[in-house]
């Protein structure tokens, strides 16, 4: 690495650091705006956990940068929540209360937060469509021509004949446009089959017959042939198109997420997961491909973040809207015993899962390195 892009990576990295900072906040102003809304006292306000670093009192409300920079919160009067260290409002019990507030209140300031996220998603592609989409995988397949730009070796496609610069008319009889997204949906059954390909090749069409191959994606089996497609710009859309566009893409990448999700957790497939590193790596190459690049993958991580705060641990917005839930069907909270036990399991797995996908980021990042350093020792 020269002396040049050391410090162009470095300031990458703190760009990146920073857009994640941000992603934090506004997920959290989502709650506080909601306590504010219905008149409930927020004493603090932190990015991070632990000993604050930095704060600032505006009104009734300390705001602070705190030393673990593993999230953030509100702290609420009359919510005691894990993680938020002394609480000396936690059992407050007048108007300002989150306690004698209505289920419909709790459950608005306990979702703000992945609403505020969804939000954020939703306004920044839209705004990438007003202003056209750049060369990005990030936004694949919308940022694709079917136009081949390279066969893998030994592939279905290469055995089957398929060039570099042929493009790809038709599925088995069936158009696809200009639409690589319509293509891979047309494929995806057809793992493992024989199908024809109606191509464009020196300005004339010809139809292949080929094998496709398959492989495991989420654990469904897929088609493959083995190819990559050309880039392509995306020009600017009105102001009516791209809410349209914006809202299809923000819906595809919220059940992409879902879907990836659900396979994490119900197969135990971690490995698939990304860390804290791999995140902040991942902005801070977004960052240096430029702004929209940035603020595509902010939006991308905001989405994320809203599905994880889904998941019903009492850390996350979906443990607490689980336990509120539960007061209101039977008019009483768990016991405070059970919800501590709770929260403590959900702490340590959290942290346990925190190290692991870290160490697993950092064998990502320099795996080849690692692996020099443990065949000088033969380990």
């Amino acid at each position: 690495m020269s002396l040049v892009s050391l410090p162009q990576s470095f300031f990458f990295l703190i760009i990146g650091i920073l857009g994640i900072s941000f992603l934090i906040a506004f997920h959290e102003l989502g709650h506080f705006l909601f306590c504010k809304l219905f008149n409930i006292h927020t004493p603090s306000f932190s990015i991070g956990f632990g000993p604050r670093l930095i704060s600032k009192k505006i009104g009734s409300t300390e705001f602070k940068i705190s030393v673990i920079p593993l999230g953030g919160y509100v702290e609420i009067a009359g919510s005691a929540e894990p993680g938020q260290g002394k609480q000396k409002d936690a059992n407050r019990m007048d108007e300002q209360s989150f306690a004698i507030k209505p289920f419909w209140q709790k459950f608005l300031v306990m979702i703000g937060g992945i609403l505020f996220n969804m939000a954020f998603a939703y306004f920044t592609f839209v705004i990438i469509f007003m202003t056209g989409l750049p060369k990005s995988r990030l936004l694949a397949p919308l940022t694709m021509k079917p136009t081949i730009s390279t066969v893998a070796d030994n592939s279905a496609a290469q055995k089957g004949g398929l060039k570099v610069g042929d493009t790809i008319l038709a599925v088995e009889n069936q158009k696809i446009g200009n639409d690589v997204g319509k293509l891979l949906k047309l494929l995806k059954p057809l793992a493992n089959q024989k199908i024809l390909l109606r191509i464009a090749r020196d300005g004339k069409e010809k139809t292949l017959k080929l094998s496709t191959d398959s492989r495991e994606f989420m654990g469904e089996k897929i088609a493959s042939l083995g190819v990559d497609f050309e880039l392509q710009e995306i020009r600017s859309k009105s102001l009516l198109d791209s809410i349209k566009a914006g809202i299809a893409l923000t819906n595809k990448f919220i059940a992409d997420t879902l879907k990836a999700f659900k396979h994490i957790l119900t197969k135990h497939d971690v490995q698939q997961m990304g860390g804290p590193i791999m995140i902040i790596a991942a902005t801070a190459k977004g960052a240096g491909q430029g702004l929209k690049i940035f603020f595509i993958f902010l939006a991308i991580i905001s989405i994320n973040l809203a599905v994880l705060n889904l998941i019903p641990l009492p850390i996350l917005d979906g443990g607490q809207i689980l336990f509120h839930l539960i007061e209101a069907l039977f008019g009483r909270q768990l016991p405070i015993k059970v919800r501590e036990y709770i929260a403590i399991a959900s702490w340590i797995c959290f942290l346990l899962l925190f190290v692991y996908l870290s160490a697993q980021d950092i064998y990502r990042l320099a795996g080849v390195y690692i692996q020099k350093i443990l065949h000088i020792f033969r380990l």
